[in-house]
């Protein structure tokens, strides 16, 4: 009687939880996006402003980010059967933050392994550390819950999963994060860059670095795919990476101008203002932070 009377609760939350409308966007022969809002996480976009992945091989399905929630993560499945009912190799994370993994807990309930960095087992194991928790209606977080990592990604490495390879690459240098992978898959030249790229918004740099997100670019720009799958915006051409470049070393040379006049950091915040960058999404609400982001790191830099 109690657990039918729990699955009677259970249903009924779900019913009112959110629909996020998910709609795959084919980027390569065998690659669809999600695009996630231009938008910081709110309770009204159940926190869909990341962009998630799935990639086909002959066989299995891959899947690369999972997005906010375990219902998100559960809707995505649903659209993908539809285009080809395969079943789910692995899961990826590229990086620790939180809107881009979440879904985690649907496919762990699947079995599916689950690829990451150890930071992401080791920093994110408690719910008051992760805005879902703290910012999402409940009926919205249902079943979302943190899992543990199955397999972490320590060192670069290739996969060969159905002919079809894969080749990781951990950066060594703190960037978007401390721990950020780079996916390339080789066989139609997509790269999945995660939040190294953004385009039609501003990034954040408040976990990383920017000395080591311009070293990232330079690697992305070595490897030259013919598609970026970004972590957020819609562009999976060299869009994100021309305007990640520009406005990294907008803070890069302010910062260091600021510094060797003798400008204080509030004053620095207050007057600094990048005028290409305004029209973007998120420019007031990030952009001042990132200046103080900005000051600090090269306040001492040699």
């Amino acid at each position: 009687m109690i657990k039918k009377l729990l699955l009677v609760v259970a249903l009924t939350v779900y019913g009112f939880s959110m629909d996020y409308n998910l709609k795959p966007v084919q980027i390569s022969k065998s690659v669809w996006q999600f695009l996630g809002k231009n938008e910081i996480i709110t309770k009204e976009n159940g926190g869909n402003m990341v962009n998630t992945y799935w990639l086909r091989t002959p066989k299995h399905w891959v899947v690369i980010d999972t997005g906010p929630t375990y219902l998100y993560a559960q809707q995505a499945h649903n659209i993908m059967k539809k285009i080809s009912d395969l079943p789910i190799k692995m899961v990826i994370n590229t990086h620790k933050h939180d809107d881009h993994w979440m879904g985690n807990s649907y496919y762990k309930e699947l079995g599916i392994d689950i690829y990451a960095t150890k930071l992401q087992d080791e920093e994110d194991d408690t719910k008051d550390t992760n805005r879902i928790f703290n910012i999402l209606n409940k009926e919205d977080q249902f079943k979302t819950e943190l899992v543990k990592i199955d397999k972490f990604i320590t060192k670069n490495k290739v996969m060969n999963i159905d002919e079809v390879e894969l080749e990781f690459i951990l950066l060594e240098k703190t960037s978007h994060t401390k721990e950020d992978i780079l996916v390339y898959m080789k066989n139609e030249e997509v790269l999945f860059c995660s939040d190294l790229l953004f385009s039609e918004r501003i990034t954040s740099i408040r976990d990383g670095s920017i000395e080591g997100s311009l070293e990232s670019l330079d690697i992305i720009e070595e490897i030259n795919p013919k598609v970026y799958a970004n972590g957020h915006g819609k562009y999976t051409d060299k869009t994100a990476l021309n305007d990640m470049r520009k406005y990294l070393t907008l803070l890069k040379t302010s910062a260091l101008e600021a510094i060797e006049e003798d400008i204080d950091m509030s004053d620095y915040i207050k007057t600094t203002n990048f005028e290409e960058f305004k029209n973007h999404k998120l420019y007031d609400t990030l952009n001042k932070d990132n200046l103080g982001y900005a000051y600090r790191e090269y306040e001492f830099y040699d």
